[in-house]
């Protein structure tokens, strides 16, 4: 991406983040995105097709930079680095920072971007780790089905935790590594959690 693209993305996401601390997506234009990040409705929509699209990739640049500290190179979760634990830990810590914008952007009616963006994300994820593991990709529709599986969960699990107040990460983490399969855990040499 060229510098001056980089500077427009980087003033459209503070701007849709901004914007979503005190309203709903939904009640967010382009306009105003626009107007606050000191662009052009074309320049716009060469970022995003909606203000919903430019928070759900706002949302996941922070994101893929948070999962991207848990790995190695080619995705595999580390145990020296937390694994799965340290991976959903900061997940949730990500989440928790921008508590007003997921809660605005997973309500009923406007939580089909962020929504799929977090499975997507997740997904991905635990496809990359999969692959860097022995023989990970030797079944890759049991591999796709496994991950979408337990992103959807995994967001929905966020979901639940979200209508707690305060946000706990410590106590959110450990609720969703106990509902974690032992396939995923075992493969960082982590144990199950027994509650």
């Amino acid at each position: 991406m060229d510098p001056r693209a980089a500077r427009s993305r980087a003033a459209l996401h503070a701007a849709v983040l901004e914007a979503t601390r005190e309203q709903p997506i939904a009640a967010v234009s382009a306009a105003a995105l626009c107007r606050a990040a000191g662009v052009t409705r074309d320049t716009f929509y060469r970022h995003a097709a909606s203000p919903a699209a430019l928070l759900a990739d706002a949302l996941r640049a922070e994101l893929v930079g948070v999962i991207a500290t848990f790995g190695d190179d080619r995705g595999r979760m580390l145990a020296a680095s937390g694994g799965f634990r340290a991976g959903t830990r900061g997940l949730l810590a990500h989440v928790a920072e921008h508590e007003v914008v997921y809660r605005h952007a997973m309500q009923a009616d406007a939580s089909s971007e962020v929504r799929a963006m977090l499975v997507d994300v997740i997904r991905g994820a635990l496809v990359a780790h999969a692959l860097a593991e022995p023989g990970g990709g030797d079944d890759a529709l049991a591999l796709e089905v496994a991950a979408a599986y337990a992103a959807a969960g995994t967001v929905g699990a966020i979901d639940a935790w979200m209508r707690s107040a305060p946000l706990d990460v410590e106590r959110g983490t450990s609720l969703i590594m106990a509902a974690s399969p032992d396939y995923w855990l075992a493969s960082t040499g982590e144990e199950h959690p027994t509650s």
